[in-house]
């Protein structure tokens, strides 16, 4: 138990590698942890070590001196600094400003040609503005109608080089999931090719090793600061130019994986649940890991000597990930989404780091999101759930048209049910009719949401955010919450399915900005 207020401090051992930075001195892996104490031994601080393999992926290269070009126009996020304004529904960045005084100065990147060399990613969204980044980034694939295709991660390689000249043109793998997905949109990038300078091909099957990891330090108490925020995710925004990205880069990946770092083909650090570890000192930071094919088990090069305490390593199975992720409310391929149901702002992506870019201009569905932006007017949020009855609710499931756009909707039901139903009958008592079924027709309720995804008993539920103020109390404990619940038909009951949902970590956001449009 912790009994009182004395702190005592720790620096990461590695973290003693510094780099120059054009816009500031930083040093990446630096932090101070401080935490309490009892009375007579400090709180101990272990790591924690998880991972999987996961063989759902395969992955598309694109590279040439129109690369970042070509794809920039094709996915949701802004991949180059200059952009064409075509329509009046294009956000601009005086728009975007929220008059802060405590705004940290904006510092542009630095010019240089991205149509040469090894350069990495251009983001939009650091703490002092743009950077530069070889991490992956999560970003999206829409149709012509604004909706999602696919989710997929966008890497830059190889990751660690020497200098960025080394390679003619830049280069970049496409995550994507195997099967059907990627070889629909592998003929949609030759489509759109047409004399685009960029070759395009897919990757050999298992040439790439794919691996999901988190890394937590146990113990920290949520109120500290998370040390990956000051050790990876702060510095990372600080990059100016490609040599300092790379040279960032070859800091972090010679730390964690120290004398493997040929075997990392591409890095992507989970930047969605940015808000969750500001939250949560003790919060897992997750990486996607991409391996070449000599890596029988990524656990084996993790760099254990750099950390001042011990790690414990557990190998998981791919759904202990997804479960992770669902938990938070994100995806992760068509799994959990299928193609072409969802708009990209209904899952949430504008809660998440440069996924979807607000000001970047022409791209494909690029119309509808934008004038979403526009007008703030959004109907469906994802947010995360709990779950009863799972077994019951996979026979489900697996008894409904897998190949529908369908998913099962969400029921709720309270004091207020009445506001809640759509009576199939007239309200007006009218007259008998003589060609009437005799059947009781069963009155549909409306539904308050449907259930994009689910592990085990952790989902993902799309509400109609018209029900939030129901669904989370906000400040209003006395009021009892309604339930909610999925009629899985057949002999069980109606409610045989609850679903509790859970608050998402961008909530308190949205109540202040849509609380004008609630009451």
């Amino acid at each position: 138990m912790l009994t009182n207020n004395r702190y005592l401090w720790t620096k990461l051992k590695p973290l003693r590698q510094s780099i120059y930075c054009t816009s500031r001195n930083i040093l990446p892996f630096y932090s101070s942890i401080r935490w309490n104490s009892t009375e007579n031994q400090p709180v101990k601080i272990s790591g924690l070590f998880k991972y999987a393999g996961l063989n759902s992926k395969s992955y598309i290269r694109v590279h040439g001196p129109e690369a970042v070009k070509f794809i920039n126009g094709l996915v949701s996020s802004k991949l180059q600094e200059s952009f064409i304004k075509k329509n009046l529904t294009t956000i601009t960045d005086d728009t975007k400003k929220s008059g802060n005084s405590l705004q940290q100065e904006i510092v542009p990147v630095s010019q240089f040609d991205i149509t040469k060399c090894n350069w990495g990613l251009y983001h939009e969204s650091g703490d002092q503005g743009p950077y530069i980044g070889r991490f992956g980034q999560y970003t999206a694939f829409l149709d012509g109608k604004g909706k999602l295709i696919t989710d997929l991660i966008l890497y830059p390689t190889p990751l660690t080089i020497d200098n960025i000249n080394l390679t003619r043109y830049p280069e970049y793998l496409i995550e994507l999931d195997k099967g059907n997905m990627s070889d629909k949109m592998l003929k949609t990038l030759e489509g759109h090719k047409i004399l685009s300078k960029v070759k395009i091909n897919l990757i050999e099957p298992n040439k790439i090793r794919t691996w999901d990891v988190s890394i937590r330090f146990q113990n920290i108490p949520q109120t500290e600061e998370n040390p990956w925020i000051d050790n990876i995710l702060r510095p990372m925004g600080y990059m100016k130019t490609p040599e300092d990205s790379l040279s960032f880069t070859n800091t972090v990946v010679g730390t964690l994986f120290k004398g493997y770092e040929d075997k990392i083909i591409a890095l992507y650090i989970e930047r969605r649940t940015d808000q969750i570890l500001e939250k949560d000192g003790s919060a897992p930071l997750m990486f996607r890991i991409l391996t070449d094919d000599t890596i029988e088990d990524v656990s084996t090069i993790f760099n254990q000597d750099a950390f001042p305490f011990e790690f414990e390593v557990l190998k998981e199975e791919e759904t202990t990930f997804r479960e992770l992720r669902l938990s938070y409310g994100l995806v992760d391929g068509v799994k959990d989404v299928k193609p072409t149901t969802v708009l990209p702002l209904e899952l949430n992506f504008d809660y998440f780091p440069d996924v979807v870019s607000s000001n970047k201009g022409c791209y494909i569905g690029q119309e509808l999101t934008a004038r979403t932006f526009a007008t703030g007017i959004l109907r469906k949020r994802v947010v995360p759930v709990k779950i009863t009855n799972v077994e019951a609710l996979s026979e489900y499931v697996n008894r409904l048209d897998q190949e529908s756009e369908k998913y099962p909707e969400v029921q709720m039901k309270s004091s207020e049910n009445s506001a809640d139903a759509i009576d199939t009958e007239s309200s007006e008592k009218l007259a008998p009719s003589p060609f009437a079924s005799t059947k009781t027709v069963r009155k549909r309720k409306r539904p308050v949401g449907s259930l994009i995804a689910f592990e085990n008993d952790v989902g993902i539920v799309m509400f109609r955010t018209e029900y939030f103020n129901k669904i989370f109390q906000q400040d209003d404990t006395t009021r009892e919450k309604p339930t909610l619940y999925i009629d899985i038909g057949a002999d069980a009951s109606e409610d045989a399915v609850t679903i509790e949902a859970q608050e998402p970590f961008w909530l308190n956001e949205w109540f202040k900005s849509n609380k004008p449009k609630l009451f």
